[in-house]
């Protein structure tokens, strides 16, 4: 039972929030991809802002993503904008692939974002325009924090598997 605790109590200790886009977030690490002319303006460490294509391919994305180095909050505030017509561009998050809709211009237009995620999910945010055309939308983050191992987590980890294997 105390090493079921110990154990645990090390593990508790593995996801903090890191407060911008550096350190495991800094803009080298993200994953970028864009059909079309879709782009990406960093204003690191404390902003981003993904923008949606205009050259004319119906249905295309562009997403910025990453692998998340611990457990714990994807969190961020967001703000919608665009240059299109309402309701042919929208914006969202992305957790392992699954997309998750924030707005398409239809009086949504900022928010906050906090959602629990796993070591080694991949987070990030898309931006679809669905007639690629009469002007790009886009998403700005601000206020992001991702988790991160906390500091000693890893060498508290390999203690706890040395003592365990001591008691044998």
């Amino acid at each position: 039972m105390k090493k079921l605790v110990a154990t645990a109590a090390v593990f508790g200790l593995v996801g903090v929030a890191a407060a911008d886009f550096s350190g495991p977030y800094d803009q080298g690490n993200w994953s970028f991809q864009a059909d079309d002319d879709g782009y990406v303006i960093w204003n690191a460490p404390a902003q981003v802002e993904l923008f949606g294509t205009n050259s004319g391919t119906w249905y295309s994305y562009t997403t910025l993503t990453i692998a998340t180095p611990a457990a714990g909050n994807f969190e961020f505030h967001w703000q919608y904008g665009s240059f299109d017509s309402p309701g042919y561009d929208e914006v969202g998050y992305i957790i392992n692939g699954t997309y998750y809709f924030l707005a398409d211009r239809n009086g949504i237009s900022n928010g906050d974002v906090s959602v629990p995620v796993n070591a080694g999910d991949t987070i990030g945010w898309y931006v679809e325009s669905y007639d690629g055309c009469c002007g790009e939308s886009y998403i700005e983050i601000t206020n992001f924090k991702g988790p991160i191992p906390a500091p000693g987590a890893l060498a508290l980890l390999g203690l706890a598997g040395l003592a365990s294997r001591r008691r044998r």
